[in-house]
């Protein structure tokens, strides 16, 4: 019994550990470095989410993927693809390190940007998306919308600092004058492409 009290104990220390942190970031407006820099932090189950966006990229398309994490997306991509690929921190001698939290990037113009499991962490997703586009003609990209995951603390939990409804994205399509469609969910996760 007493380790069952211990062990709940230690478990709720950790969750508001993780929100504290999460609204500390969100304050200073500052991408949690510790946490991506550490390998336990990234999971093979999320190469499946990974592989249901590669589904929507054409064949002989030239690809950058922000948050590359374990660098699966390549393997994944149909024939002829060109990869490219950055993260907030540096997973092999091509990831070019970049903070989308800080920086807003010049990039090569390529067919598709890739974003699995990133745009929760990031604080102006429209500002992102917007330069962004000017580089490319589609996003692809997952993102747990409040309409499913609305509860704040759950949400900072998880460390994400971004609270964006299906139409708050959706609107980020129409004001890019861009055309938005789901192309799928994954644990509830809502999947999108943006195309001009």
């Amino acid at each position: 019994m007493i380790k069952k009290i211990t062990n709940k104990l230690l478990s709720l220390k950790a969750k508001y550990s993780r929100v504290f942190s999460t609204t500390f970031n969100k304050s200073f407006k500052q991408s949690d470095y510790n946490r991506w820099s550490k390998e336990k932090s990234l999971f093979s189950s999320w190469d499946e989410r990974t592989q249901l966006l590669a589904n929507q990229i054409s064949p002989n398309s030239s690809v950058f993927e922000f948050g590359a994490a374990r660098l699966v997306l390549e393997d994944m991509l149909p024939e002829g693809c060109q990869y490219l690929h950055s993260d907030i921190v540096k997973r092999n001698e091509d990831t070019l390190v970049i903070d989308l939290n800080k920086e807003l990037p010049n990039l090569p113009q390529v067919d598709y940007i890739v974003f699995s499991g990133v745009l929760e962490y990031i604080f102006e997703v429209k500002d992102l998306l917007a330069h962004l586009s000017q580089f490319t003609n589609h996003f692809v990209f997952s993102y747990a919308v409040t309409n499913t995951f609305p509860d704040k603390g759950n949400r900072r939990f998880n460390g994400w600092v971004s609270d964006l409804s299906e139409v708050d994205i959706c609107t980020i399509a129409e004001d890019l004058q861009w055309e938005s469609s789901i192309v799928g969910t994954w644990k509830k996760q809502t999947l999108f492409q943006f195309s001009k």
